[in-house]
């Protein structure tokens, strides 16, 4: 059966890039990997993200983007919203505790709520985004990781470590030498 991925994309000359990225989804939807692309502005990262999140979700994976925001770098887990909020549904799966952590973390829900701890935070995404995988192979797109606020950098980081044996593929972009949260 033909998958999206074997349709080449009209970006000229990314041919070889293209093809990299086709075989970390596809390894990733059945291991669970990381890649980050780097390069300087200009270079076309965003144009092979975007390219390969729409070939990922024409294939039936699905695909939840976030992007690091140069003014949103001193708001704690500001990209991590924008990964969970298209996750609503599914954070309500959580157990109560989980759901709990990042609903405060991300000022989700009613009233104020003391800090949670950033250990529950980081496994309650985890335990979220596996929870998605586990009936549809998931792919987290992130780009201008070097604008992430280091909450966020310290989440992404924690989940990209501990992707063995899933169905998540975490694919970002950053430029060399930033001087962002993320390493």
């Amino acid at each position: 059966m033909p998958h999206a991925y074997d349709q080449m994309p009209r970006l000229v000359g990314r041919e070889r890039e293209l093809g990299a990225l086709r075989e970390f989804v596809a390894k990733s939807i059945v291991d669970g990997a990381t890649l980050l692309l780097s390069g300087e502005p200009g270079v076309g990262k965003s144009a092979l993200l975007e390219t390969v999140a729409e070939l990922a979700a024409q294939d039936g994976i699905r695909v939840i983007r976030g992007e690091g925001v140069e003014y949103e770098t001193d708001v704690s887990f500001a990209g991590l919203h924008q990964l969970v909020d298209p996750l609503a549904d599914d954070l309500q799966r959580l157990p109560a505790s989980s759901r709990a952590a990042l609903r405060a973390a991300l000022g989700i829900g009613s009233g104020p709520a003391p800090a949670p701890d950033r250990l529950a935070v980081m496994s309650a995404a985890l335990a979220l985004f596996r929870g998605v995988a586990s009936s549809t192979p998931l792919l987290v797109v992130i780009d201008d990781m070097h604008w992430l606020d280091r909450a966020t950098a310290s989440v992404i980081g924690f989940v990209g470590r501990r992707l063995a044996g899933s169905a998540i593929g975490v694919l970002g972009s950053t430029r060399p030498g930033s001087s962002g949260f993320f390493e």
